[in-house]
């Protein structure tokens, strides 16, 4: 056994130092692809700042929050236990000539910087709450002027007032614009 050792001790060490070398690898180029390819990087701003991001000025102009127990709840239509949290921004594309963002828009209940729990816009939800009349619930990939986007989200009751606004455009990624509510 010992001869076979000293004889093939070239062989077993490129062995030794390549095999976890080429594991190493092969995941951390998995690991990339995937960070890369969604939104894992928030670029984080207080909601009274505007903030440049993804050829467009946007600006937080109005946050609000409707209890399901409420009389206007109860008008919408809320389940018991939710509430209704309604965001409304400006966008405003920069002229750059750069297609303006279509984008994803998610509300982001917070834990100092983690996520705990997320929820989509309410567009599809059975509710029944119509959006400010002349306002977007979605972002306008065609616009070339400034329009006012509001979306709607239902939300636990429970959900802590710590919320971020999360707008993930998908030429950004791993980036995306986080407003803290």
């Amino acid at each position: 056994m010992r001869r076979w050792l000293r004889r093939n001790w070239i062989g077993l060490v490129a062995v030794a130092v390549l095999l976890p070398a080429t594991v190493g690898i092969t995941f951390a180029t998995q690991w990339s692809s995937y960070f890369g390819g969604r939104a894992s990087d928030p670029v984080t701003v207080r909601s009274d700042t505007a903030e440049n991001f993804a050829h467009a000025a946007w600006t937080l102009t109005d946050v609000r929050r409707v209890s399901a127990a409420s009389s206007e709840g109860a008008e919408i239509g809320l389940p018991e236990g939710s509430d209704l949290v309604i965001v409304t921004a400006r966008v405003s594309p920069d002229g750059s000539g750069a297609e303006a963002p279509g984008c994803i828009l998610l509300l982001e209940e917070l834990d100092g910087t983690t996520v705990t729990r997320s929820w989509g816009a309410s567009a599809t939800d059975p509710i029944d709450y119509a959006a400010t009349e002349g306002t977007l619930s979605t972002c306008d990939s065609d616009a070339l002027e400034p329009y006012t986007l509001e979306s709607a989200f239902v939300v636990a009751d429970d959900a802590s007032d710590d919320l971020g606004l999360a707008v993930t455009v998908s030429s950004e990624l791993p980036r995306y614009l986080r407003f803290r509510l």
